[in-house]
Formats: structure tokens, sequence, C-alpha cells
């Protein structure tokens, strides 16, 4: 008995042994083709149009606020302001002006929006001539009601992208005429606190780059070069030159570095470029991994993780170029019909992307369908 007894307990065993390792592979199979869905995205919905009170058709940065499901958008380079949509309903909630002329890039914490403006002021030149001066300058939007409680000047000239690092509590501008990162402190009033050297001292300067805060990493974009900066000490880890994978122009003008995107998974880093590519290299070395074409030259870069797509806005390609970011190739090219399709976001939550349309003067919106 107490044979059949034990016999009997490794029979149980083994079934229910048996039943895990079913349900398992059924859920194992389940994600693969998940999986395989998700990559074999290749269409999208035009849900919605948004139209932006603006008649400028240029526009700049895009980015999407996971704390509140807001998106915001810089507007023209006049008086246009900067947008805040919200990513649930498609609806505009507030036109954000009180000065902010000729926005840029956008950052945000738990409380404010960090906004960049670059205004162009005429002072007295010689005889009856005047000389445009860029005024970059910082504005501080509180998200409890957006307006904008404090304006202040940048140390350096020309502030383009700009990141919150919580985990240090730090403000990084990218000041594009300058060629170096400014950094402030976080909150209402920002106090710089110094700034990081880039590589090359002189040339086009960095634009949108990425922030990894866990890990205290700056991905930078700057003339033609990525560079990954180590927040901890403010030096250039590794630093990549894209210049030489293209052919030598007659001007003897290279392309430059973009906006990008850190898939964390793949270990990769995505980075547009000028030159009507798009580079994915290793995030940890800044080597070459693959080169994939685009329409036309890249500015904004944006990712949905849950679908594993990267997203590419091209000015001149009137749409956008969408890209598996697990097989590395292309997925499909998404026109809007009109040009200054340059930035959008994601809403990875939903899927949904956000797409400035600058000669429509709106905002698209597009979701994934599977096939």
């Amino acid at each position: 008995m107490i044979l059949f007894g034990r016999n009997l307990r490794e029979i149980i065993h083994m079934k229910k042994t048996a039943l895990a390792r079913y349900v398992l592979s059924v859920m194992t199979i389940f994600l693969l083709f998940l999986g395989v869905a998700n990559a074999g995205t290749s269409t999208f919905k035009l849900i919605k149009v948004i139209p932006l009170p603006t008649t400028d058709q240029g526009g700049d940065a895009v980015s999407y606020d996971p704390s509140n499901h807001c998106v915001y958008v810089s507007m023209g380079k006049t008086n246009a302001g900067g947008v805040v949509i919200n990513a649930d309903t498609n609806a505009l909630v507030k036109v954000v002006r009180d000065g902010l002329v000729r926005p840029y890039g956008m950052a945000f914490d738990h409380q404010y929006v960090y906004w960049t403006s670059n205004k162009l002021e005429h002072s007295a030149g010689a005889g009856n001539n005047t000389v445009p001066e860029k005024k970059s300058r910082i504005f501080v939007v509180n998200k409890a009601d957006w307006k904008v409680v404090n304006v202040f000047d940048t140390v350096g000239s020309g502030a383009d992208g700009i990141w919150v690092d919580q985990k240090l509590g730090r403000l990084y501008v990218a000041m594009d005429d300058s060629n170096w990162i400014d950094v402030y402190t976080l909150g209402k009033a920002p106090k710089f606190v110094g700034k990081i050297s880039l590589y090359p001292e002189t040339g086009h300067g960095p634009d949108l780059g990425v922030l990894l805060g866990a890990r205290h990493l700056l991905y930078m974009p700057d003339d033609s070069w990525e560079e990954k900066i180590n927040l901890l000490n403010g030096q250039i880890e590794d630093k990549t030159n894209v210049a030489p994978y293209f052919p030598v122009s007659a001007t003897k003008h290279h392309p430059d570095t973009k906006g990008q995107i850190v898939d964390p998974e793949n270990h990769t880093l995505w980075v547009g470029t000028t030159g009507s590519r798009i580079f994915v290299f290793n995030a940890g070395n800044l080597k070459v991994l693959k080169q994939l074409p685009a329409r036309a030259g890249i500015d904004q870069v944006a990712y949905d993780p849950a679908y594993h797509l990267v997203y590419a806005f091209e000015s001149n390609a009137k749409g956008f170029n969408v890209y598996n970011a697990r097989t590395m190739k292309p997925v499909t090219f998404v026109s809007t019909g009109y040009g200054k399709t340059h930035t959008g976001a994601v809403d990875p939550g939903n899927h949904k992307i956000f797409v400035y349309v600058g000669e429509a003067h709106a905002v698209y919106v597009y979701q994934p369908v599977h096939d």
C-alpha cells in the first residue's frame, strides 16, 4: 500500500509537471505569435486631425508625457507658442504663449514642463543697420494650470534639445550655437551649475539626443558624430563619426546626426541623419550595426517598445518611415501628403503616433492596424 501510494503521488506529480510544461509551451507560442503580429504591423490609420492655431509651417519637437497622458508640441518659429494635447481624447487642451517665441525642445518632471526658446532680437549696428541677436531662454510651465511661472536666459546660445534627469536632479540643455550642454538644477527657478563640452568644438552643434537616467547616460548627436556622455563625470565615453559612411559631396558637406531613441531590449541606439538614412548602433560601444534607408533627411525619431516599432519623421518626404526594432528592417512608409512632417511622438499606452504636419498646420494622429 505504501508503494502504491508513492507511485500514485509520483504519477500525480508527473501529470502536474506535464500540465505545467504544456501551459508554458502554449504561453510561449502565444507570446511568439503576439511578437510576430506586432512586428507584422504594416498599416496605419489616420484617426484624427488636430488643427493648430498657427499659419507658420515650421514647428519643432513633439514629446509625450506619461505622467499626465499629454503630448507637447512646439509650434511655428514665430509667436505661435506651444500646445498641450490630451493623448487619450486627442483634444487640444491648452495653447501656451506668454512670450514663448520660437519654441524648440521640451522636457518635464512631475510639476513642470521646461521649454526651450530662441527669440531673434535686433540691436543697433553700424550706421542705421540692425544686427539680429539670438536670445535663448527656458520657459518653466506649471503643469497644474499651464501657466508660465518663470523665464530665464541660458548661459549658452541656441537652446535646442532638453532633458530632465530625475536621478541627479539636473536639467540638461543642448546649446546648438555654443556647441556644449548647459546644466541646471530642477524646479521653478533652475540654477546654472556647469556645462558639458562636446565634440567637435565647432560644427553644426547638438540636437535631439536621448537620456538614460537610470544609467546616468546621455546620447547626443553633434555635427556628424554620435556621442555617449557619462553624466556622473561629464565626460564623453565613446563617439562615432557617421561621415565616412556617406560619399564625399562636391561641397564637402557631410550629413549630420539628428533625433534618436534607445531600444533597451535589443541594446541598440537608433539615430536619424540628414543623409536620408537611419543608423543602428550598439548602445554600449557605439559600433554601427546597420544602416537603413529613409525617404529624406530625418529630424525626430520615436519608439513604441510594445510593438517594437521605430518611427523616423522626415520633412521633405511628406511622411514618416517605420522600422522593426527587432529585425532591424523597414516596415513601411506612411505618407501625410504634406511637407514639414519632421517631428512626432508615440503614446506607448495606446500606441497612437502624434505627428506634426507643418504644411497642414495640424497634428495628425495615426493608429497602427494589425494585418
